[in-house]
């Protein structure tokens, strides 16, 4: 067989694919890794059964992400919150999830909460390189399917990195467009950072379609709020979602209930 023309056998070519490649390698031949319908319960994460009542209110959650994909055609969605310690990742686990067991979908929950990895420990998984070495120093890009789920997690080791740089180099570039360039199927629910944290949700919103807002009953304020969507722009919000509702469908103080949504691509 004859090489590529100005291309020979074993070159750099062939030897280091290039980034954009590496991801959608990963994204089509994930890693398993155990799990199990108890390991989900202990963890936090109903969405999966939609025979558990508590996976109900993010079933609502993924309806209305649905409607968007459909009217806008969306890739990547990201689940943010104002501040740190109001449930954020507890919802982008849920609502990834329960979007996971659409079989017209293939689900890809990404953590890119790149300095803590929440949503990595949600799902209790501890990469060999996570998104921040990936993003900082190249190498393997993992991903990781659940075991009898239909969930792909692409985890984050979290650390002191310098994280707004990362999301913003031309790495993190070739990641997003591979991942819009992959599979019409593919899905990607994204867990950011807090606004008020660092800048990395601001830094990563250009990379995606949507956000919803997440926040908590007795602790996120009004102000917080309007400041949040501000910040991220009113055109990309999807809505606002209230946890720890303890008027919602739980009794436990675990309930998410939709608090306000605007319709996509509204003016402000």
């Amino acid at each position: 067989m004859h090489s590529p023309i100005n291309q020979l056998p074993g070159d750099a070519a062939d030897r280091h694919p290039a980034p954009d490649q590496i991801v959608a390698d990963a994204l089509d031949r994930p890693e398993p890794v155990g799990w199990s319908p108890e390991r989900a319960l202990a963890g936090g994460i109903y969405g999966f059964n939609s025979i558990d009542p508590r996976s109900r209110s993010f079933n609502l959650v993924r309806g209305r992400i649905l409607e968007l994909k459909r009217s806008h055609n969306m890739r990547l969605v990201g689940v943010v919150s104002a501040t740190p310690n109001v449930g954020k990742s507890f919802v982008a686990a849920n609502i990834s999830a329960s979007l996971s067991r659409d079989p017209q979908l293939r689900t890809f929950a990404v953590d890119l909460d790149l300095r803590r990895g929440s949503l990595s420990a949600q799902f209790g998984i501890v990469p060999d390189n996570g998104l921040n070495e990936y993003l900082g120093n190249g190498g393997r890009f993992e991903t990781y399917v659940l075991d009898g789920e239909a969930l792909t997690v692409i985890p984050t080791r979290g650390g002191m990195v310098h994280s707004a740089e990362l999301l913003a180099s031309s790495r993190a570039r070739g990641m997003f467009q591979a991942m819009r360039r992959s599979n019409p199927d593919n899905f990607f629910i994204c867990d950011l950072p807090p606004v008020f944290a660092n800048d990395d949700a601001v830094a990563t919103m250009a990379y995606l379609d949507a956000y919803v807002l997440v926040s908590e009953e007795g602790t996120t304020t009004e102000r917080e709020i309007k400041d949040s969507v501000e910040t991220l722009g009113r055109g990309k919000l999807a809505g606002v979602v209230l946890n720890k509702f303890k008027g919602g469908v739980l009794s436990d103080g675990y309930g998410v209930e939709s608090y306000y949504a605007v319709g996509y691509g509204e003016q402000a």
